[in-house]
C-alpha cells in the first residue's frame, strides 16, 4: 500500500490547488521529496490524540459562539467517529506552492540537514470528529465546515426529504441571509470581505415521488462567491461557493457551514505542534491499551481500542502468515 501512495504523494506535492503546471524538480529533488514524505507520511495514535484534542477544543469554541444544540461543552466521550489525516496532506503551503517554510524553494534541498527542513513544515491541523448531532471538518489548519447529523455519516435531511413537504418556513431568503452573516461573522469569518462578492440565496425545490410539480421546501442555501475548477483527467469541471450557508426555515437552524476558501477565517492557524516528534511516537502496544487510563491518554473510547486491538490482531496474522 505504501509503495502505491508515494507516487500520488509525490502528484500532489508538485501540483497544488490552483496550479495548473507541476513545478520542475531535479531527480535528487524528487528522491528528496520522497524521503520527507515517507518521513511524515503515517501519524500513528499519539499525533491522533493531540489532532483531537485541538478539533474538540477548536468544536466547542465555534458550538458556543453558534449555539448549536449540543452537548456543552463536548467531550472525547461524545466523539462517536473521528478521522486524522496523513500529516504530509497536512502540510501547510506558501504561494509559490512550496511549503511554507523559511528554506522557502529549498525546502527538498538535500545539501541541507533533512532533519532541520522536517522540523520546519508546519502541519496544519486536518480532520473531523463526528458528534451524535454534528460533524466538524478541519482542514489547512482551519475549521472548514460544521454539518448537522443525523447520525454519523449522513446528513440531516438527506434521506428523508419527505418530512418538509408542506411545512411553513418562519423566514424568507431575507431572512436566511441575515441568519448566515451572523454565524459567520460569529466565527470570525470576514463577512466584511463577504459582502462585496456576488451571493446567491437559494431554496430548495423537490420532486416528491410520484409527483409532477416539484414543491418548495423550508431549506435555504447562501452562498458567497465562487470558484471554477477545470476538467482535469477523470474528473468533470465544477464550481463551488468560496462560503456557504445552509438552513432549516422551520426552526431557523444551522443545518451546514463550508469555509470552501480558508482565507475567509480570521482564526488563528490551528497548527500540530511538535508534530514530527509525535508521528516518531511508536503505538502502544494491544496490550497496554487494556489499561483504561491509557486509553484516556490516547483520547480512545472503548469500541476505538476494540477495533485497534482487532486490525492489530489481523495485521499480525498476515505478517506471520507463510
Amino acid at each position: 500500500m505504501t509503495r502505491c501512495l508515494i507516487p500520488l504523494l509525490m502528484c500532489c506535492v508538485l501540483i497544488q490547488p490552483g496550479c495548473t503546471k507541476p513545478k520542475r524538480f531535479t531527480s535528487a529533488q524528487q528522491a528528496e521529496v520522497l524521503a520527507m514524505v515517507t518521513n511524515i507520511n503515517r501519524g500513528g495514535l499519539t499525533y491522533r490524540a493531540a489532532a483531537i484534542r485541538q478539533m474538540l477544543q477548536e468544536a466547542n469554541w465555534a458550538a458556543d459562539r453558534l449555539n448549536l444544540p449540543t452537548e456543552h461543552p463536548l467531550q472525547i466521550a461524545n466523539v462517536l467517529d473521528d478521522y486524522t489525516g496523513s500529516p504530509w496532506f497536512a502540510v501547510l503551503h506558501s504561494t509559490n506552492q512550496f511549503p511554507d517554510t523559511a528554506f522557502g524553494a529549498h525546502i527538498f534541498d538535500a545539501s541541507i540537514p533533512r532533519e532541520e527542513r522536517l522540523r520546519a513544515l508546519k502541519i496544519g491541523l486536518s480532520g473531523r470528529i463526528d458528534t451524535a448531532n454534528f460533524e466538524f471538518g478541519f482542514d489547512q489548519g482551519r475549521l472548514r465546515a460544521v454539518t448537522r447529523m443525523d447520525d454519523p455519516e449522513t446528513e440531516r435531511y438527506s434521506r428523508r426529504l419527505n418530512e418538509l413537504v408542506g411545512k411553513p418556513s418562519l423566514i424568507d431568503t431575507n431572512g436566511a441571509y441575515q441568519l448566515a452573516t451572523k454565524w459567520l461573522a460569529a466565527i470570525d469569518v470576514d463577512v466584511t470581505t463577504l459582502r462585496k462578492l456576488k451571493r446567491t440565496i437559494n431554496q430548495l425545490h423537490y420532486l416528491p415521488r410520484g409527483a409532477t410539480n416539484a414543491v418548495a421546501l423550508p431549506l435555504y442555501y447562501v452562498d458567497f462567491g465562487n470558484k471554477h475548477y477545470p476538467a482535469a483527467g477523470n474528473l468533470h469541471a465544477f464550481d463551488e461557493p468560496l462560503v456557504s450557508v445552509e438552513i432549516l426555515g422551520t426552526t431557523k437552524e444551522l443545518q451546514d457551514l463550508r469555509i470552501n476558501d480558508p482565507s475567509f477565517s480570521r482564526r488563528p492557524l490551528l497548527l500540530v505542534t511538535n508534530a514530527l516528534d509525535l508521528i516518531r511516537t511508536p503505538n502502544p502496544s494491544v496490550e497496554a491499551l487494556q489499561n483504561p487510563a491509557m486509553d484516556q491518554a490516547y483520547e480512545l473510547t472503548p469500541a476505538q481500542v476494540s477495533n485497534y486491538t482487532r486490525n492489530s490482531q489481523l495485521q499480525h496474522s498476515k505478517t506471520n502468515s507463510p
